[in-house]
Order: C-alpha cells, then structure tokens, then sequence
C-alpha cells in the first residue's frame, strides 16, 4: 500500500509513522486498504476526530479516490446511457451523485460525478476502475475515438474534505476567497496563491462541508495554507479517519459500496442490491432514454423488490458482525427478517447505530433481536438519518457558529 499525499502532515501518532502502522498494524482493525492507499482508522483520536467535526470542522484526504476524466462531444451522451439518472440536462459546475447498475439492476457503483461542461466530467468511484465498463457502454453506442475520450487520472488530483459547522470558515481561510455563498452541489473553480482549484460544497459526514480539488502539485502549497488557516482562525483543524467518518455517515444513514451492497471489488454472493433496494430510488429514472440495466429495474418495480434498507440503533455499545441475521418472534418461532450491514458506536448519540437490509415483506417492522455470544439483544428499526443539522444546507454558510 501506498503513502496518500496528506498522510503525514495529518498524523499526529508520532509513535506510528506510516512504515510502522503498514508493518505492525493489521489490516481492517488499524487500517484498510482504500484503493492501493493506506487509510488509518484514526490519525491518533477517533473520538476527537469526530468531536472535531461536528463541534469544529475536520479535514479528510480524499486524494486516493478513484477518478475517471470523461470528456467530448459524446460524453453527454455515454453518461446518460452509463447512470440511472440523465445528468446531460444537469447545470455545469456541480457536483451530481449517481448510480450505475449491472445488466440484471444491480448495482455497479454510487459515485459522485463532476459536471464541469457538457463536455467535460470527472467521475469518483471510491476504489473501482470503471474504465472497462464505460468502454463497454461505448462500444454499445457506437461512439467513437474522436467524440470521446476516457481516462483514468487518479494520480492527476489530490483532494482534502473540510467538515463541520466551522467549514465554511476554514475553506475562507484556507484560499482567500469566500465560499459561504455556494449552495450545495455547486462547484466553484479558483485560482489563488498559486493554487488552481475546484471547490465543491458536498461531503459525507451530514454536516456541512466543503471538497477541495486540485493538481497533485500543489499538495504542499495547500498544507501550507492550512496551516495558516488554522493560525488565522485558532482553530485546530485536524485530520480525521475511516472510524470517524464510518459514525458520521451512519448518523446521515448514508451508504457505502462494499459495505451496503456487493460490488466487483467487494463480492458478496447474495448480496447484490438494486439502487431500489438501498433507498436510492430518487436517482432512478425509468422514464429516460435507455440506459444500462433498466428493462431489469422496470421488472423490479412491477414485480417488488426484495430488500429495503433500514437504520437501527442499540442503547449499548456492542460490536456487531457485518452480515448478522436479525430475527423477530412470531408465534413461538424466531424468524430472520435481515442482516447487519455496518454498524459503529456513535460518540455523539451515545448507541450503537447502523444500516440494516430488511427483506421486503418486514418493511414495517419497528424493532428486532440480534444475537452477540448467545446474548439477545433488541434493535429499534428506523428509516432515515439520526442527525438533521440546519446549517448544512443553509444558503448563505453560516460563518459565525
């Protein structure tokens, strides 16, 4: 695994450097494996890091994320045939998320893609290379060389997420410029201090915040002037890891590729979901032009789906395995109604919290039992986000939190 570009400058575990947590530490618990890069599980304090974050702001690199440049005439055309949704109709400089299915409406991938011209996109899966599928669609179409072109740039970008009430002042701060008046999805291109960048306001910790792309060159540059921020505003500012941002996406009830539904890098038999059956139903549009696996998802939404995502929440800390059945009792007999996706112990709301696949038929089920070593414990079932912070969406930011 590889060394991402903001690794050392966020880690404040000066008794792990990135050649010790590679070597001593162990995979899945300490670090995972995020695209060839090496993502800690924290950069010294989970728990603070996600205090940081919701109290503060936080930042996050991002710059191990797959990205897949699309552009020319045809690229409209292409990626209204690849997503579920048309993004051919979307205003430039915003930041779209999407879906993308297999042939039988499975799910491929969620991603967000940014539109910067009808001519010009960037796509972010997390960790798949999507460029043999997008071939694929295009030679579907019979689209070629000339009209587009696909290529894969991972390397070509560097990134930083700034997260929280304070994010807003701190990405200020961070280009000299003010951002607060983006809305969400906007993107904003600036060139400042030598920096070119695009400045997104999206993320995915529920709460507000800003993502910052820009050539891998200028790395150094803007660790300099987030240093700097943090000097002009006092404010600490830290890095944070995977165990914070696990949290702060299941308090949104947000998803995840691998860990809510089966991909090609992540295969989990039986595990397939359709963009219906993870409560992505919004970003299909079956009355568009055709596009990958849609005569499947038509059948799906005659026929009913076989899962529905839901939330859950344990008043206990407790460790629950991914794929863990979950039962209810029915007439003296425990029947299993779904499984564990993911799970993590919320600092914030002090439960155990996360996303559960319910077959179908116990959709309006309100509460469930799980075993943990021959010990039952009871879940209460949800729909939606346990966090619903106003100035997330609020227009202008606000900058006096």
């Amino acid at each position: 695994m590889k060394k991402s570009a903001f690794f050392e400058f966020l880690n404040r575990n000066l008794d792990k450097s990135f050649d010790n947590l590679l070597h001593s530490g162990e995979e899945g618990k300490d670090f995972i494996n995020w695209n060839d890069f090496l993502l800690p599980q924290s950069y010294g304090d989970a728990e603070r890091e996600y205090h940081a974050i919701r109290k503060e702001c936080a930042v996050f690199d991002v710059s191990p994320i797959r990205k897949i440049r699309i552009t020319g005439s045809a690229a409209n055309r292409l990626l209204d045939y690849v997503l579920t949704r048309p993004v051919s109709s979307s205003e430039e400089m915003t930041a779209i998320y999407v879906t993308y299915c297999n042939i039988d409406g499975t799910l491929k991938d969620d991603s967000i893609l940014y539109k910067f011209s009808n001519q010009d996109y960037l796509l972010m899966p997390s960790d798949i290379d999507h460029s043999p599928h997008l071939q694929l669609c295009r030679d579907d179409l019979g689209i070629g060389n000339k009209d587009l072109r696909i290529e894969e740039c991972t390397d070509d970008w560097n990134g930083i997420a700034i997260q929280g009430p304070k994010s807003a002042l701190a990405v200020n701060a961070l280009l000299g410029k003010d951002f607060s008046g983006l809305a969400p999805f906007e993107v904003s291109e600036v060139c400042e201090f030598g920096i070119n960048a695009n400045v997104a306001r999206v993320g995915f910790t529920a709460d507000l915040g800003y993502e910052v792309w820009f050539n891998s060159n200028s790395s150094l540059a803007i660790q300099n002037r987030l240093e700097k921020a943090r000097e002009i505003l006092g404010l600490q500012i830290p890095g944070y890891g995977l165990a914070a941002l696990e949290v702060c996406r299941l308090e949104g009830a947000f998803i995840v590729a691998g860990w809510d539904f089966s991909t090609d890098v992540d295969p989990a038999p039986g595990f397939e979901r359709s963009p219906f059956e993870v409560g992505l139903s919004w970003l299909v549009d079956l009355t568009k032009g055709d596009f990958a696996g849609r005569k499947s998802l038509v059948s799906q939404q005659a026929k009913g789906y076989r899962f529905i995502l839901r939330q859950f929440e344990l008043d206990i800390n407790l460790s629950l395995e991914d794929g863990a059945p979950i039962y209810i009792q029915s007439g003296g007999e425990k029947i299993e109604i779904g499984t564990i996706n993911c799970s993590a112990w919320s600092w914030g709301l002090k439960k155990t919290i996360g996303n559960v696949s319910l077959k179908q038929q116990h959709r309006d089920v309100a509460s469930a039992m799980i075993e943990v070593n021959e010990n039952s414990y009871n879940l209460a079932l949800r729909k939606g986000p346990f966090v619903n912070f106003p100035h997330r969406n609020i227009i202008p930011a606000p900058l006096d939190l």
